[in-house]
């Protein structure tokens, strides 16, 4: 069962159209002696999830296949609406609150999947479970509203922290002092940043999140990885890089009681932002001032400038914004020496829900299988994530201690195999799916298995692993 990748589509948190009409009004408002550009209206977009969910069912309680496929099928459906879900919700609220989150949400499935690209018809697997997986269109706008729908004491136990964008800001300028050419406006810059920082944000130079991509981008390569992967994937630090340009000139020289006197104009200046996840150009806008806006010289200029950018940006502006729910990561697993073994780690590590997408990259021949995963969540919370899920349920199935963190650093992981001869293609085949090994409910492990026959092969596949106990 290959499950191959279309082009990837991520999702798109597009505020343009609201950023481009207020930074227009508040920067330049039209009245009397002004002129403000006017910001370009766009089609908003919907907000879409791309995620790939696997879906179970009992063939021994569904006798017929038709119904047992058309029940996994239903499953990965609502699997595919509970990893949305995670986007915006804790895995941890999640399982404590799965009856909530199941009736008000996962059970309108059909009204929030958009659409269904592909079907993998696994059939019946050795450990006992139909199989299906799915790759889905998921709406996010549903999702959100019904959890804003919540009572304020189901809201607080589910509404995840999402935490400030982090700016990167890089602002230059262009004059006659310049011989026309680019220059970093510091004075911008440093103003800019302040009246970010003073609002709550999180704020670093442009400067310092590009040298800190290159140095991640160095360091994954000298460590073996492709540099065409890492350049790639490898993103900058910021959530948003602020860049721009400024154009200034010198007024004609007048003599005014017998003193030559200049001033500096401000002839133009040009704003952009960029979504550094996706690369998209989320706000772009030229902005040209009342005709004769002067200042004593360039400095005052640039401080203006930078406090008109900063105190845009630093209104609650994002109040509607909800922060990149999703991340890409680099995961190397190492140990696994077989490669049609870790090639099935894909299908492993889709079945938990926090997992949104895999990606598999190549099999090299130390024994390091690449993947790139899409994981539900912010980036603040991957380590709990990673500790408290993909590592549990992993261990759950094939052994304790047998997955250990080797290495993470940003976007890059690498997971060990510690124990020889756990990982094999009777234990990846016939041990139970990671679906259900990920900290789920006994609620949910009851609405997949129903027939006497599988409760059984279960409990074996529980008697023979420790680790399972708990479940």
């Amino acid at each position: 069962m290959n499950l191959r990748r279309k082009p990837h589509l991520w999702i798109t948190c597009n505020f343009g159209l609201v950023a481009a009409l207020v930074l227009a009004l508040l920067i330049f408002p039209a009245g009397p002696g002004r002129t403000a550009s006017k910001a370009k209206s766009a089609p908003v977009k919907e907000s879409i999830i791309v995620i790939t969910a696997e879906g179970l069912s009992d063939p021994n309680f569904y006798k017929d296949k038709t119904l047992a496929y058309d029940e996994a099928l239903r499953n990965a459906k609502s699997q595919a609406v509970e990893k949305a879900v995670g986007c915006f919700v804790s895995s941890k609220s999640i399982v404590e609150n799965y009856t909530l989150v199941k009736d008000q949400i996962i059970s309108k499935s059909d009204g929030i999947i958009k659409n269904i690209s592909k079907i993998v018809n696994g059939g019946v697997s050795p450990d006992g479970f139909y199989h299906v997986w799915i790759k889905a269109d998921v709406l996010t706008v549903p999702i959100k509203d019904a959890v804003q729908g919540m009572s304020k004491v189901e809201r607080l136990s589910l509404i995840k922290e999402q935490g400030n964008p982090t700016f990167s800001v890089g602002m230059n300028y262009v004059s006659e002092g310049t011989d026309r050419q680019k220059v970093e406006c510091d004075i911008c810059n440093t103003e800019i940043k302040n009246r970010l920082k003073n609002f709550g944000y999180k704020v670093i130079s442009e400067t310092e999140a590009i040298r800190i991509r290159d140095e991640r981008i160095r360091k994954a390569v000298n460590q073996g990885a492709p540099q065409s992967v890492v350049s790639a994937f490898i993103k900058k630090p910021s959530d948003i890089s602020l860049i721009g340009t400024i154009t200034l000139k010198k007024s004609p020289t007048v003599r005014v009681a017998g003193v030559n006197v200049n001033t500096t104009l401000l002839t133009a200046w040009a704003l952009e932002a960029v979504d550094n996840h996706t690369s998209e150009v989320i706000f772009s806008e030229n902005f040209r001032p009342p005709r004769g806006t002067a200042y004593n010289d360039e400095e005052q200029a640039m401080m203006d400038v930078g406090k008109k950018v900063g105190n845009v940006f630093s209104r609650d502006l994002f109040s509607s914004y909800v922060m990149r729910p999703t991340h890409e990561v680099l995961l190397t697993f190492v140990g696994i020496k077989e490669r049609e073994l870790a090639k099935r780690m894909k299908q492993e590590l889709l079945g938990i829900r926090s997992v949104l997408n895999v990606v598999f990259r190549e099999f090299m021949s130390d024994y390091e299988t690449v993947f790139e995963v899409e994981f539900g969540g912010s980036r603040e919370g991957f380590t709990d994530i990673l500790d408290g899920v993909v590592l549990t349920a992993f261990n759950r199935k094939y052994g304790a201690q047998a997955f250990a963190i080797q290495e993470e650093h940003g976007d890059i992981v690498r997971i060990a195999v510690k124990k020889e001869g756990s990982i094999t293609q009777q234990v990846v085949d016939e041990g139970l799916p990671i679906q259900l090994t990920a900290g789920n409910t006994k609620e949910k492990l009851n609405e997949v298995i129903k027939s006497p026959e599988l409760k059984e092969k279960v409990e074996k596949v529980k008697e023979s692993n420790k680790q399972l106990m708990d479940l």
